[in-house]
């Protein structure tokens, strides 16, 4: 549970970084702010001492790239396998498709074609675990 929390917390604060500096910022996804791939793979990366150090322990890199209309964020983890990472779905798998879908809406409102997010989960040695597609 503490892992969720640490999720939507990061979420929360990356998602508003996102928002537009005037108005409430209540309305969520109805005003993120437009974002091309290359400008929301440069906000993950400046918040990858934050993701690391908040995750207490559980990931030790994250890295955020961008190729065309798509995102790839890749988080490294001595401590995942494929029965964590199935329980972590489970348990946040809500929490990541929404961040998913602000992202592509944020790609969208910039005016990106056919925009994508790949979440690559890997090992410390850079074995891919499990990834995650989402498309608008």
């Amino acid at each position: 549970m503490i892992g969720r929390q640490v999720i939507s917390s990061q979420t929360d604060n990356i998602v508003a970084q996102l928002l537009p500096n005037s108005g409430n910022g209540t309305n969520g996804v109805s005003q993120i702010m437009t974002a091309t791939p290359s400008a929301i793979a440069t906000k993950l990366n400046e918040n990858a001492d934050v993701i690391k150090s908040q995750s207490q322990g559980m990931i030790s890199s994250a890295k955020a790239t961008s190729t065309g209309s798509k995102v790839t964020y890749t988080l490294e983890s001595s401590k995942l396998n494929k029965t964590t990472v199935g329980a972590l779905l489970l348990a946040s798998g809500d929490q990541v498709e929404e961040v998913a879908d602000k992202v592509l809406d944020s790609m969208k409102k910039a005016g990106v074609a056919q925009p994508k997010l790949q979440v690559d989960l890997t090992d410390d040695k850079g074995n891919v675990i499990k990834t995650l597609n989402y498309s608008a």
